[in-house]
């Protein structure tokens, strides 16, 4: 959301240069396991009227959280910068989550000024409603697709369809939300047949899921790809690289826990058998 701009019928530090010398901003970190989310926000607030403020427990620090992918909406307040994390169940989010951070008053007051308003303002006092915002730190962003094992069920970022002619070698389509594997009509049938046989995972992924990744990652690095750079997808993929070293090769297999080690393994226990 947007909040520059607007008309807000008291000063806001943060916003439209309502403040000499003020400033606030957020470091966010994110981190994860299989489970919950947890999500740090470290306020850096350079103000004393509005720091006073919340040590009296009349305002507090606000972190709104909402997931496109999910529809999930939250607030989080607290008096405390950087007490608890927020904790998210992981089930909640997926894809991109974005996060707007604040300063909001937990109840009514009837004086507020600040001596680092404007000159514009001179000494005129404001009455806050509860909720109002005091100041605005900003917006974060972060990416929920937290583990290996939601991208192994790789449903999350690809699915595979049919193209209805005979013969002819798996292709790609980047232009819907997930990535499409494009199989012939007999490979397609075939895949139908064995893609539930728990024996036949590994080498799946290993044959069509993991070369479709890298195909992909070298796609990304390419000026074709930026028509697909807001293709939650193209998202979850670009983060992944951006935080990963190694080739293209090494970075699906990480994506994707090592599918050849595992298929080779999978085959040497049948062997052996």
């Amino acid at each position: 959301m947007i909040y520059n701009n607007r008309n807000y019928p008291h000063p806001i530090l943060g916003i439209n240069d309502d403040f000499r010398t003020a400033t606030i901003s957020v470091e966010l970190s994110v981190s994860s396991d299989r489970n919950i989310i947890e999500v740090r926000p470290l306020f850096i607030l350079e103000n004393k009227d509005v720091r006073d403020l919340i040590d009296q427990t009349k305002a507090s620090y606000v972190s709104h959280v909402y997931c496109r992918g999910t529809m999930f909406r939250e607030i989080f307040r607290t008096t405390h910068n950087l007490s608890e994390p927020i904790r998210i169940p992981a089930s909640k989010l997926n894809g991109e989550v974005e996060i707007d951070f604040f300063i909001c008053s937990n109840q009514k007051i009837i004086d507020y000024k600040n001596d680092d308003f404007n000159q514009e303002y001179g000494n005129t006092r404001f009455s806050l409603e509860k909720a109002d915002i005091i100041a605005f730190a900003g917006k974060g962003k972060f990416y929920a697709n937290k583990s290996p094992e939601e991208l192994k069920a790789i449903s999350s970022i690809m699915n595979v369809l049919c193209t209805q002619k005979s013969n002819k070698p798996m292709s790609l389509d980047f232009s819907g939300n997930r990535i499409t594997l494009m199989l012939c009509k007999e490979d397609y049938g075939n895949y139908k047949l064995l893609k539930n046989n728990p024996e036949c995972f590994g080498l799946i992924l290993s044959s069509m899921v993991l070369p479709a990744l890298i195909e992909t990652l070298h796609f990304l690095t390419t000026e074709e790809a930026e028509e697909f750079r807001e293709k939650p997808w193209s998202k979850i993929l670009n983060n992944i690289k951006d935080k990963s070293k190694g080739t293209c090769l090494e970075i699906a297999q990480n994506i994707l826990e090592m599918p050849l080690k595992r298929t080779l393994d999978s085959l040497m226990l049948n062997e052996n058998l």
